[in-house]
């Protein structure tokens, strides 16, 4: 069984780390909040000193951030996970970011050899605390396959989609996005 990474430990990304713990996944996180290290810990994962840490010790790093600078931040920065993978590993974000960030984040990846998923998420809190997230991936086929256990520890397997290369499930959720914003405001 593979050894998750995951950073992004709020309302969505900390239910969804619960689940992959649940589902017998071997879990390592980076966390500043002392009070979600504690209550990580307690529940089984291990905690690293840094993004970068998280890398170099696990497989699959999962990130789920609250927006572009962040993930900028934590892939990119000093001690970053870009400086801790290699060869072999796996980055997947799930955050709602910009395709063209997760795409420049990708070719930098690439260079080491890395390559990226993007998987932003739907169904809210209620959806990641339940594992029942729809989940809608950007990546190479073989990287969404590879993924498919963990999607499906945090997600509903009929709403675990691939959508296309890097960067494209970014942009299916935007549309995503757009869609219900024109449904409330026609409501409105």
């Amino acid at each position: 069984m593979e050894k998750i990474g995951f950073i992004g430990l709020g309302i969505m990304g900390k239910p969804m780390a619960l689940n992959l713990i649940k589902a017998g996944f071997p879990l390592t996180f980076y966390a500043r909040r002392p009070e979600v290290i504690e209550e990580m810990t307690a529940a089984g994962a291990e905690f690293a000193a840094s993004p970068k840490q998280v890398a170099e010790t696990t497989d699959i790093v999962v990130t789920i951030l609250t927006a572009d600078p962040q993930v900028r931040e934590v892939m990119l920065g000093k001690d970053g996970v870009i400086e801790g993978a290699g060869e072999g590993k796996l980055i997947v974000d799930m955050s709602t970011i910009s395709p063209l960030t997760i795409r420049e984040i990708a070719e930098i990846a690439e260079k080491k050899g890395v390559p990226v998923v993007d998987a932003p998420v739907s169904g809210g809190d209620t959806g990641a605390i339940a594992g029942t997230l729809t989940i809608i991936a950007g990546g190479r086929k073989e990287d969404f396959e590879r993924c498919q256990g963990i999607f499906e520890a945090m997600g509903n397997p009929d709403n675990i989609f691939h959508v296309g290369p890097v960067g494209t499930g970014m942009t299916v959720k935007m549309v995503n996005q757009f869609i219900g914003g024109i449904n409330i405001a026609a409501v409105a």
